[in-house]
């Protein structure tokens, strides 16, 4: 079974890449795959994700920073173009790192296109700074310090405990990512926004294993520049 560095060379849709490294997932790091489903499960059933702004809605504006400190807003990238938001739980979380690669992938269609994207994960300047250097990220990533942007949007989950303890017993803590021990992300959620702010189109899905595609986000780009 192929393992992260693997699938991410694979000449596969993101959607493929994100099932292989689910089956990965299974097969090699089973106490992993058995609290994601307990996370999924309760996410699930607590209709997580139902207050995320919906399609012709306003997508709150947001004033966050980028890893080398500079404030970016979403009024100011909105009057360039149209704005591609993707949110992310952080660079711990391979289902992430495979979706911003696959970003990275269009990034030139989506400027070519007028339209820009941003990362938003609730992890501090340093980790983000890695992330962005080691995996060739070339949009900005932003940091939404203790999740308060992803509440007002509606996604702020909790990891719970049992996710907790299976990560801190292989020496990964949350803490050391985020600056501070309250193990809360963002559901990973992407929008399509409009000059006007309005959502044009998103995909919201309480299970971090499946994500919007590419073509997707391109072709609604391609209706509203």
């Amino acid at each position: 079974m192929p393992g992260f560095e693997e699938i991410r060379c694979l000449d596969a849709p993101l959607a493929d890449k994100l099932a292989a490294f689910f089956d990965h997932m299974e097969d090699a790091l089973p106490d992993f795959a058995r609290v994601y489903f307990e996370l999924v499960n309760r996410l699930t059933a607590a209709d997580a994700g139902s207050q995320a702004p919906e399609i012709g809605s306003v997508l709150p504006a947001f004033l966050l920073p980028d890893n080398e400190g500079r404030l970016i807003s979403s009024a100011d990238l909105l009057r360039s173009g149209p704005l591609v938001v993707s949110f992310n739980r952080g660079h711990w979380c391979n289902f992430c790192r495979l979706e911003l690669l696959a970003l990275a992938e269009i990034y030139p269609e989506i400027k070519r296109l007028g339209g820009e994207l941003i990362s938003i994960m609730p992890e501090c300047a340093e980790p983000v700074r890695r992330l962005r250097e080691t995996f060739d990220i070339p949009f900005p990533i932003v940091t939404d310090m203790d999740n308060g942007y992803a509440l007002t949007c509606g996604l702020m989950v909790s990891l719970g405990k049992a996710v907790r303890e299976v990560y801190l017993g292989i020496g990964r803590d949350l803490a050391d990512y985020q600056g501070n021990d309250a193990w809360f992300v963002p559901i990973p959620v992407t929008y399509v926004i409009g000059t006007d702010g309005r959502v044009h189109d998103r995909f919201v899905d309480p299970d971090f294993s499946r994500r919007m595609a590419p073509v997707d986000i391109l072709d609604c780009l391609k209706k509203i520049s």
